[in-house]
C-alpha cells in the first residue's frame, strides 16, 4: 500500500488520475471504460464548497470491462502515489436496488483533450442528497454526512422535513428512512433555514 494519507484527494489529483486511467484503458486495453462517481468526489467535481475527499466511490458501468478498469485504477495509484483503494466500489450499501440512468449526468471523457479511454458520469445532486440522508443512519467523521445534506439541499432548493422525506422516497421507494436518520430531519431543516438566511 502506498503511504498517501486519507482525505487528501483534490480536484486536480482526481482528474489527473482519471487521465492516467483513460490512457491506460485506451492504450493497454483498447477500450473505453465507464464509471459512475458518487459521494464526496461527485460533490467535489460539481460544487466549490467541497475541496477534498478521501477516496473515489464508483460503480463500474461496463461489467465486461470491470477488471480492466480496476487495473487502470491500480496503475494510476502507482503512477500518482495514491492509496491502493483510492478508487473503490464500496458504495453499494447506499444505493437503491436498481439505479436509473436519470440519476446521473455525463461529466467528461479522459484523458482530457485526447482520444478517450474513460467516460465519467456523476450522481446528480438530488440523488447524492438522498444517499446522504440514508447515510445518516451511521455516524460520520465531523458529522460530514449531515453537512453534506445541508449543502446539497441548499443547492437543489429544498429545506423542509417533508421535502427531505419526499426526496429520499423518490430514490428509495421501497425503503423507509432509518429512525436515527429520520430523527435528525428537524435539525437538518433548521440548519438549512439558517444557512439560507445568511
Amino acid at each position: 500500500m502506498n503511504n498517501a494519507r486519507r482525505a487528501d484527494l483534490s480536484y486536480d489529483i482526481i482528474v489527473d488520475a482519471f487521465d492516467v486511467m483513460g490512457r491506460y484503458l485506451r492504450d493497454q486495453c483498447g477500450l473505453i471504460g465507464e464509471i459512475a462517481v458518487y459521494g464526496g468526489t461527485a460533490m467535489l467535481l460539481q460544487f466549490p464548497w467541497r475541496e477534498m475527499t478521501e477516496d473515489v466511490d464508483v460503480t463500474i458501468l461496463t461489467g465486461e470491462r470491470e477488471s480492466a478498469v480496476k487495473d487502470a485504477a491500480a496503475f494510476a495509484a502507482v503512477r500518482l502515489g495514491l492509496l491502493d483503494d483510492w478508487l473503490n466500489n464500496y458504495v453499494g450499501g447506499f444505493t437503491p436496488e436498481t439505479e436509473s440512468e436519470a440519476f446521473f449526468s455525463t461529466y467528461g471523457v479522459y484523458p482530457r483533450g485526447e482520444a478517450p479511454g474513460l467516460r465519467v458520469f456523476l450522481a446528480k445532486p438530488e440523488y447524492l442528497c438522498a444517499m446522504k440522508l440514508k447515510a445518516l443512519e451511521r455516524e460520520s467523521v465531523d458529522d460530514r454526512d449531515f453537512e453534506d445534506v445541508v449543502n446539497l439541499a441548499l443547492e437543489i432548493g429544498i429545506g423542509t422535513v417533508d421535502h427531505l422525506k419526499q426526496l429520499f422516497t423518490s430514490f428509495f421507494p421501497s425503503e423507509t428512512l432509518h429512525s436515527s436518520a429520520a430523527a435528525r430531519l428537524p435539525e437538518l431543516a433548521e440548519k438549512i433555514r439558517l444557512r439560507r438566511t445568511r
